[in-house]
């Protein structure tokens, strides 16, 4: 009695065991959290189906269970699937344990390199239909393999049938694993290698007619058999046959040997491909197809195509994959959690896949011959960071991030770097401004000496705001465009205080400055532009004799013969004097005009801008751009074409960079440990960019003056040169997308062989290219812009401005002319006469020059 009460009490301890072990595993599965891994292929390159065979095989040791975990009945189920709407389009989705994520995003890229990953929210699976497929024969089978995808991809109808969607519609097609280790399979393998009877084990269950069926089929080939024995008097051929295999196996069961089994090309095909299978890793798996819709038609038309779709992985007579019946109720729901939690279901039923089957049902499609639309896709690699930059720590400046294969990698520039300049190329709307935005901000934060030069006016205006407070004193606002309160830039300006050689140094410095910058605004139709140049650095060199000369003494020198006149006989360089006694005096009135019409067309334009008069027509400037850079202020110029036109913008930022270039030669007086770095950003270079300038790169480094240059296409460079000279002085290379095909043609070879032309044409917005190789030569990487966390401030932007107009401005108080001061019109003083008016122009000022001041 007591034996019997322990073996019951030892049995019911065992069924509550195994109730608690189901019911854990059971709710381990429905509380885990997924993560959903969207794969975006490349869209160019295409890998055999024997790299996402691999993928499998890791997926199923990463998720089988250890012992401990098999005690306790819990599990890890895989999930991948093909979601497909009209806004999203055809997406490829792997569902994963939190746990395992990095791991399986880490072997997705081993076996698909050039795939993108990301992990995405994916919206609860409402189904009004789901469709599931078991297998219909014997697990051992396997379905149709497709070993060349390149001329026959099996998810191409797959993915074909999940197209021409409504906007409120969705199909997703659901594949829901987890590995086992089948003792059946074993067993099987071994039955093959002993060369055991086979096929009858793997068959599945017979009907209850199938041995009627057998027994009928025994007696008609035998009476058959025993009528052509009558006929000839003699057995035939195949009872010869018969008769000597089955003496010749009597007599190996009577020695105790193995009968030898002879098995057809067919059979010897049927068990090989079984065997194949068998040593691969297998899953138990649901294959289904989720159909949201509202729509009938939609659902019967959805139907026949999956049907179709999955019917090509058919084996006629051996596998298939059969649609199940329709379940509702209970099972239903059962069903409907199934889908939505990615679990196995309780269906009953064997449904078994080797990794090489599961790879046929999915992987990345063949860019060749699936072409179905709508398939998400990427157009464009990532690369990696170099180790070098993974491993320093002494970024002097950050402009990006490096994402790639799952980890992420800040992507910045050493000041050793910094001192070999940046090159930014990119169409616009990519990122361009939002790099020079983030690098900046992080200079002034730094304390470092900066000027911006802004042709748009939005980065300047945003950068006013992001001062921090202990610099809110260091900021030269420049904008031509507040009128009210102008900043004065003398182009022509000397420096005070210079004698003997000195000055003659300054002289030529200023005139070859002033030359860039005019030879800038001459168009291209120009014709004599050496001669122009010429009659340019004479009138330059008799201009700086005058002074407080400045841009418009170069127009009153060629337009003002009274004026110049007076000018020449007061020179005392023979040369000049030679100049204007020859060349022009005793030239013709129409010679006079074509020497000089260039220059006084390009300056005299200038006359009637409000903002360029009372900028540059002050003779001496409000900021010493020497003193900016040695004391490293903030330079911010806002010179937008918007407000000051297009012209004027480009004569305004070539100026800038003019004077910066100036001051940054005379740091030649100073030792090299006194000459304080200070870099420059430059939006649109293109618009500013000068001979001059650009072949001062090389020299730049030695004074420290460091470049940041932007810019749309090297195809807006007038003259390509330029392109050249920069491409060849600066070491950090920055590429976002550009629809020029010149532009990619040209920096190609700067990246090659890691990516590809049309790689870069096909770049996302906010993405890049990037070359370091300032110091040592690198591979190239990919990046994505970061941007700020900290907003504009207006109220900052306002502080600083005011600082800034009472620093570095001269507050203009407007001039009107009247005929007679009237009482009841308020005038501000100094008041302009008529008669002053004509005094004014007989010396060769225009009237517009009073309306301006």
């Amino acid at each position: 009695m007591s034996y019997l009460l322990f073996s019951v009490g030892l049995l019911v301890l065992a069924i509550t065991l195994l109730v608690a072990r189901f019911v854990y595993g059971f709710i381990h599965l429905l509380t885990r959290k997924m993560v959903y891994l969207e794969i975006i292929p490349p869209a160019f390159q295409d890998k055999s189906l024997e790299a996402t065979d691999s993928l499998f095989g890791a997926l199923h040791k990463l998720g089988s269970p250890t012992a401990v975990e098999r005690l306790l009945g819990k599990k890890h189920i895989f999930s991948v699937e093909i979601h497909s709407s009209s806004k999203q389009g055809i997406r490829f989705i792997i569902a994963v344990p939190d746990d395992k994520t990095d791991t399986v995003e880490k072997l997705i890229h081993s076996f698909v390199p050039d795939s993108k990953t990301k992990i995405i929210d994916v919206d609860t699976i409402s189904p009004r239909r789901i469709f599931e497929f078991r297998q219909s024969k014997h697990f051992s089978y396997p379905i149709q393999s497709f070993d060349m995808p390149e001329k026959d991809d099996p998810l191409g109808y797959i993915t074909g049938s999940m197209t021409k969607l409504k906007e409120d519609e969705r199909a997703i097609y659901q594949l829901t694993f987890k590995p086992v280790q089948l003792r059946q399979a074993k067993q099987l393998q071994q039955k093959i290698l002993r060369n055991d009877a086979f096929m009858p084990e793997a068959k599945v269950k017979a009907g209850f007619l199938t041995p009627v069926f057998s027994l009928t089929n025994k007696l008609l080939f035998a009476a058959a058999d025993a009528f052509s024995a009558g006929v000839h008097h003699d057995t035939t051929h195949y009872a010869v046959v018969g008769a000597q295999r089955d003496l010749e196996y009597k007599k190996q069961l009577a020695r105790g040997d193995k009968p030898v089994r002879t098995l057809s090309y067919f059979e010897h095909e049927v068990i090989e491909s079984v065997n194949q299978k068998l040593k691969r890793p297998l899953f138990d798996c649901r294959v289904r197809f989720i159909l949201q819709t509202n729509q009938k038609e939609t659902e019967r038309t959805a139907k026949r195509s999956i049907v179709a779709a999955i019917g090509i992985f058919d084996v006629s007579g051996y596998q298939k994959l059969s649609l199940r019946r329709r379940k509702f109720g209970v099972s239903r729901k059962l069903q409907e959690l199934a889908v939505s939690k990615r679990l196995l279901g309780v269906s009953s039923g064997q449904n078994y896949f080797s990794a090489n089957e599961l790879s046929r049902l999915y992987h990345v499609p063949h860019s060749q011959t699936v072409k179905t639309t709508n398939v998400i896709k990427s157009l464009s690699k990532t690369l990696p960071a170099p180790v070098s930059l993974k491993q320093n720590e002494n970024l002097d400046v950050l402009f990006g991030e490096n994402l790639h294969h799952g980890q992420t990698t800040a992507i910045g520039l050493t000041a050793a770097e910094r001192e070999r300049h940046m090159y930014i190329i990119g169409g616009t709307g990519n990122g361009k401004t939002t790099m020079l935005k983030y690098m900046i901000s992080q200079d002034i934060k730094n304390n470092k000496g900066v000027a911006v030069v802004d042709p748009h006016g939005d980065l300047a205006e945003e950068l006013l705001g992001l001062i921090p407070e202990h610099r809110l004193q260091d900021v030269v606002y420049i904008s031509p465009d507040d009128l009210a309160y102008p900043i004065g830039i003398n182009l022509l300006e000397l420096t005070e205080g210079l004698t003997g050689d000195e000055l003659l140094r300054e002289k030529d410095l200023i005139t070859e400055s002033a030359i860039s910058v005019l030879r800038k605004l001459f168009s291209e139709d120009d014709s004599g532009g050496h001669r122009i140049e010429y009659v340019l650095r004479n009138t330059i060199q008799t201009a700086l004799t005058v002074p407080g000369a400045n841009l418009f003494t170069i127009f009153r020198l060629l337009n003002d013969k009274k004026y110049r006149k007076d000018i020449v006989n007061r020179l005392e360089d023979q040369d000049l004097k030679i100049f204007w006694k020859n060349e022009l005096g005793k030239a013709g009135e129409m010679q006079k005009v074509k020497m000089a019409a260039g220059i006084t067309a390009k300056i005299g334009r200038f006359l009637f801008s409000a903002s360029a008069k009372r900028i540059l027509e002050q003779e001496k400037s409000t900021i010493n751009f020497d003193a900016l850079m040695d004391e490293g202020k903030i330079v911010i110029c806002n010179f937008s074409k918007g407000l000051l036109g297009e012209d004027t913008s480009m004569l305004f930022g070539v100026t800038v960079l003019a004077k910066l270039q100036l001051a940054s030669l005379r740091r030649a007086r100073l030792a090299q440990d006194n000459r304080r770095p200070f870099y420059v950003y430059v939006d649109e270079f293109q618009n500013f960019a000068t001979m001059s300038f650009v072949q001062m790169l090389s020299e730049a480094r030695k004074y420290k003056l460091y470049l940041t240059m932007a810019e749309q296409s090297t195809q807006q460079q007038q003259e390509q040169r330029l392109v050249d000279i920069i491409l060849a002085n600066v070491a950090t290379v920055v590429a976002f997308r550009s629809g020029s095909p010149a532009d990619a043609r040209l920096l190609i070879p700067l990246f090659s062989p890691y990516i590809e032309e049309r790689e870069l044409a096909n770049l996302p917005a906010y993405n890049f290219y990037c070359r370091i190789s300032a110091i040592h030569a690198q591979e190239p990487l990919s990046g994505v812009t970061v941007l700020l966390d900290s907003e504009s401030d207006a109220q900052v932007a306002e502080i600083v401005r005011t600082a800034s107009r009472t620093k570095y401005a001269k507050q203009k108080i407007e001039e009107v002319i009247v005929d007679t001061p009237s009482v009841n019109t308020p005038v501000s003083k100094p008041i302009k006469t008529r008669k002053k008016s004509k005094q004014s122009t007989k010396r060769g000022v225009p009237q517009e020059e009073l309306i301006h001041g």
